[in-house]
């Protein structure tokens, strides 16, 4: 698992779910405001409220979630314990249109739990070695668990 992209780092959806976000209260004022024929102001307004309803819960689950998010990997980068992983298999795979990545599958052995299989994606085509040993962070006690980016 990777760290989960930031707001900023995907500017296209950040600006395209604010759009459709904003079409509720944008209706709803407009209802409010008579800015709209009287024959339709009521189905606007209704139709305002119901989207600014569901603009509210949409933003209160995506709030919830990524603070849940940031708390899970703080939570991994403060008591998780480094451990290696033991390259089982690797493959060269396609990963987008023109870009190919190394997949690789991983045998990882943490003390006080019992071994686990894990597959990650590198980027780039590179040559891992079945039997190589790559370091991974893994939490003590919960499912939780990435590649280490600097070894070091």
């Amino acid at each position: 698992m990777n760290r989960p992209a930031s707001l900023l780092q995907q500017p296209l959806w950040t600006a395209l779910a604010l759009v459709v976000l904003s079409a509720g209260p944008l209706a709803l004022a407009a209802g409010l405001s008579r800015r709209v024929p009287d024959d339709d102001r009521l189905g606007v307004i209704v139709t305002g409220l119901a989207l600014t309803a569901l603009t509210l819960v949409v933003l209160a689950v995506a709030i919830v979630g990524t603070t849940r998010d940031r708390r899970v990997w703080r939570d991994l980068d403060t008591a998780g314990v480094r451990a290696l992983g033991r390259v089982t298999s690797a493959e060269r795979v396609w990963c987008g249109e023109d870009d190919r990545c190394t997949r690789v599958r991983m045998l990882v052995t943490v003390p006080g739990r019992p071994p686990f299989t894990t597959s990650h994606l590198l980027p780039d085509e590179r040559v891992v070695d079945v039997g190589t040993s790559i370091p991974v962070d893994v939490h003590p006690t919960r499912n939780i668990f990435r590649l280490v980016d600097d070894p070091s």
